[in-house]
């Protein structure tokens, strides 16, 4: 990677892993459904801009049902099961089981018989397991009946990421990266438009709040995932997926610095336990990456390196 690519990894991990930050301002005084809802709205109209400005072509009346299938798998049901999580825990602890989305992967095709998945794989699934465990079960969050449905929301959001990237490749293989963005962001914000109205607060909220969610809407929605395609399109998916490593970190930065979250080492634990599971799932360790994996689709055994 060149220092270019290298400094715009390191923004758009910066800017993901501070979503969760502004998520613990908003959702207690703002509400579930006004975050998840407001965020996906104002993300939707940074990226349609962009999209303009690049005449990509939407073709909204011909792929409509794709674009509400795939925005609610990655975006519309996942951003609302994170605005619930933050109702209880911790901004680091939401970015660390964000990370588990690529082990759902392995698991969904394998299931599914797309893609048998290597030692490596396998292993970086029971090491993300023991990194969730580890968090639930020693972490700072007292363990009660509102945590572990919070923990729950959060899991399965990033299982929905999981199925919604499956989906995603399976029915936009020919698009243009930035006319899917704006296409699913667009159907998240018309489903979880409703969402505005079932949590409006009982007074007018202070600014603080207010500027959190243009944060999380314009820059950690519509500018990060600009930011995301684009590295997608100039290095790969295999280098641009890399800022997997680098969200959870800094939220559990940004979380100590400015939310006063502990960083205790049950915390740090899991944390790295679930980088290392990514890492396992990614093929990146030494000495456990395959020369070559076999892949299962439709029927069709072929070689992919």
């Amino acid at each position: 990677m060149n220092l270019s690519t290298i400094v715009r990894l390191l923004l758009l991990g910066m800017i993901w892993g501070s979503s969760f930050i502004f998520q613990r301002i908003t959702v207690p005084v703002l509400g579930v459904g006004i975050t998840a809802a407001g965020r996906v709205l104002l993300g939707a109209l940074v990226i349609q801009l962009l999209r303009r400005s690049l005449a990509q072509p939407l073709l909204w009346r011909a792929r409509w049902k794709d674009y509400l299938i795939v925005g609610a798998l990655t975006a519309g049901v996942p951003l609302l099961l994170f605005a619930v999580a933050a109702r209880q825990l911790p901004a680091g602890y939401s970015a660390v089981l964000n990370s588990t989305t690529p082990m759902f992967t392995v698991l969904l095709l394998w299931a599914t018989q797309q893609q048998r998945p290597s030692t490596s794989k396998l292993a970086g699934v029971l090491a993300g397991v023991l990194g969730v465990a580890v968090l639930a079960r020693f972490g700072v969050v007292e363990t009660n009946i509102d945590t572990m449905l919070a923990f729950g929301a959060a899991l399965a959001a990033s299982a929905l990421y999981a199925i919604g990237a499956v989906e995603s490749r399976r029915r936009f293989a020919s698009n243009e990266p930035m006319a899917i963005a704006a296409g699913t962001q667009t159907a998240a914000a018309l489903i979880l438009s409703p969402m505005l109205f079932t949590s409006v607060p009982t007074q007018w909220p202070t600014l603080i709040p207010i500027i959190a969610l243009l944060v999380l809407g314009l820059l950690c929605t519509g500018v990060a995932y600009a930011l995301y395609f684009r590295l997608l399109r100039d290095v790969g998916s295999e280098r641009a997926t890399t800022v997997t490593f680098l969200v959870p970190v800094f939220a559990q930065l940004w979380g100590s610095l400015f939310l006063g979250e502990s960083l205790a080492w049950p915390s740090v634990l899991g944390l790295v336990l679930v980088l290392l599971a990514v890492a396992l799932v990614f093929e990146r360790v030494p000495g456990l990456r395959p020369k070559a994996a076999i892949v299962l689709s439709n029927a069709v055994v072929t070689k992919q390196i």
